[in-house]
């Protein structure tokens, strides 16, 4: 998917995405990190940092997010629009589209 992703620089402790809302957008993560917080807001669940994707099976299945998303540390960051994702996995075989949407269920 080259060429289809903007690039955003955040600095730490800015927020990425909230719980509730639509996941419309993937990420990658090319500096810096990214904390998920607990649903209470006070914990971090997971980090992702370089070189990591995260949000595809929220996207795939057209969930809002559950956590919230903060910068770690500076970032930068790559998004991916959920609308591109779909137009590119409508071009694929009904078998293939039917495999990746089970395995985006999976995956929240």
């Amino acid at each position: 998917m080259t060429g289809v992703s903007s690039a955003i620089k955040m600095i730490s402790g800015e927020v990425l995405f909230r719980e509730g809302q639509m996941a419309d957008h993937f990420y990658l993560i090319e500096q810096g990190s990214v904390l998920i917080l607990d649903q209470a807001g006070r914990n971090v669940i997971r980090v992702y940092e370089a070189d990591q994707l995260f949000g595809l099976p929220e996207v795939l299945a057209k969930a809002v997010w559950g956590h919230t998303a903060i910068v770690g540390s500076r970032a930068l960051i790559k998004t991916f629009p959920a609308e591109l994702l779909f137009q590119r996995v409508g071009q694929m075989p009904i078998t293939h589209q039917d495999f990746i949407q089970d395995m985006a269920k999976l995956g929240l």
